[in-house]
């Protein structure tokens, strides 16, 4: 157990967004194509194609439906309570965004959207929920569930070349 003694909560953000990896120079904006794609390495980026998605923003949609959409609505539009999502992603960026994820934060006194640092499918998820609210926001991505592209479901789903399959070696354990 790590024990944080006279961290202010900025540090304790800073730590929590090092300790997973993210980057800390926040979100560089790339310039968006004419289909609506935001590529890169960097947190959100997204394709969208007549409302269907690359695989890691359909993700992010779904994340986001099964953690976020009791509290801040549908597809990001924010509720009585929570704030829209898709504003946030536009004016805050990845850094603050993820910080805010990771450690939560009071918006008003008994408005508070909970820490989800201890949530490793939360935590996971985290790009992938930035990706989907910047398609909602800057992609034209229309509300409801996306649909994958097609062509990049499968680049992911195919399998690498030269690699067996499990059965395969599975088989020649059991033979061998």
């Amino acid at each position: 157990m790590t024990v944080f003694i006279g961290v202010s909560g900025r540090s304790l953000i800073l730590t929590a967004v090092l300790g997973l990896g993210l980057p800390l120079a926040g979100f560089v904006s790339p310039a968006v194509a004419d289909e609506h794609r935001v590529t890169g390495e960097a947190p959100g980026a997204f394709v969208v194609e007549d409302d269907r998605v690359d695989p890691n923003t359909y993700e992010g949609y779904i994340a986001y439906t099964r953690v976020c959409m009791a509290c801040h609505g549908p597809d990001g539009l924010g509720s009585s309570f929570a704030p829209s999502l898709i504003r946030a992603a536009e004016r805050r960026g990845w850094a603050d965004f993820a910080g805010t994820i990771a450690a939560g934060r009071e918006v008003q006194p008994g408005q508070v959207m909970p820490s989800f640092a201890d949530d490793p499918y939360v935590l996971a998820n985290m790009e992938n929920i930035f990706s989907y609210m910047r398609a909602r926001g800057e992609g034209g991505l229309g509300r409801g569930r996306p649909k994958i592209i097609e062509s990049m479901q499968e680049e992911t789903e195919a399998p690498q070349e030269g690699a067996e399959s499990d059965e395969a070696v599975h088989d020649e354990k059991a033979d061998g």
